[in-house]
C-alpha cells in the first residue's frame, strides 16, 4: 500500500512536469521570431539586466513572448538563465556556471548546474555579479564588456512564467484526476529551484 502510494505521487509528477515540459518546448520563440520582435521600432529598451527563469535548458521560453507582448519593453541586458541538478556528486565552482551570447545583441543564455550533493544557496547580489563578470570575460569586443558593467549598475529585476495545467473535457477520469488534482495539487506545493536565489520580493516578477 504504501509503494502503491508513492508510485502514485511520482508518475503523477513525472507526467505532469514532462506536459509542461513539452507544452513550453512547442511555444518556445525562434531566433528569427525574437530578433523580429527586437527590432520593432516600438520596443522601448530601458537600462539595466532583467533575468529570465525556465526550466528549458535550450531555446528562448515563451515567457519572453508574453513579457515583450504585455509590456512593449525589455532591458537591454537580458539573461535567460536555467537552474538544472546534475546526476553527479559535485560540480566544480569554475564549472557552475556555462554562459554565452544567443547571437542577438544584448541577449545571454546562463546555466547553473549543481551536483546532488552540492548545497544550492545562492545570494541573489552574488549570482548576477557572478554572471555577469562570466559574460565580461567571454566578451568578444570591450564595449561589450563595458555595457554589461554599467547595465548592471542600473539595477537588476528577474522575471518568471508559471504554467498552469489543466486537462481537456475530452479526456478521461484519469488524465483529470492526474492532472487536476494531482499534478497541481503537487505543483503548489513544491519548492521551487528559484528559492535558492533568495531574491528580494522587490526585484522579482
Amino acid at each position: 500500500a504504501i509503494s502503491g502510494f508513492f508510485l502514485v505521487i511520482m508518475l503523477s509528477w513525472t507526467s505532469g512536469r514532462s506536459k509542461k515540459t513539452s507544452f513550453d518546448a512547442e511555444r518556445k520563440l525562434s531566433l528569427t521570431e525574437f530578433t523580429s520582435m527586437l527590432s520593432s521600432n516600438d520596443l522601448y529598451r530601458p537600462p539595466g539586466i532583467c533575468l529570465f527563469c525556465t526550466d528549458l535548458v535550450n531555446g528562448i521560453p515563451p515567457i519572453v513572448r508574453h513579457y515583450i507582448q504585455s509590456t512593449n519593453s525589455l532591458r537591454e541586458i537580458t539573461v535567460i538563465i536555467t537552474i538544472r541538478t546534475l546526476p553527479i556528486k559535485t560540480v566544480l565552482a569554475e564549472e557552475r556556471l556555462d554562459v554565452g551570447r544567443l547571437g542577438i545583441d544584448g541577449v545571454y543564455r546562463c546555466l547553473i548546474q549543481f551536483g546532488y550533493k552540492d548545497l544550492q544557496s545562492l545570494e541573489e547580489d552574488d549570482i548576477v555579479a557572478s554572471i555577469v563578470a562570466k559574460l565580461r570575460d567571454t566578451a568578444e569586443t570591450e564595449e561589450e564588456a563595458e555595457k554589461l558593467g554599467k547595465a548592471l549598475k542600473k539595477g537588476v529585476v528577474f522575471v518568471a512564467g508559471r504554467t498552469i495545467l489543466k486537462s481537456k473535457e475530452s479526456n478521461g477520469w484519469l488524465s483529470h484526476l492526474v492532472i487536476d488534482y494531482l499534478y497541481r495539487f503537487l505543483q503548489k506545493n513544491c519548492r521551487s529551484a528559484l528559492t535558492s536565489l533568495k531574491i528580494p520580493p522587490g526585484k522579482f516578477l
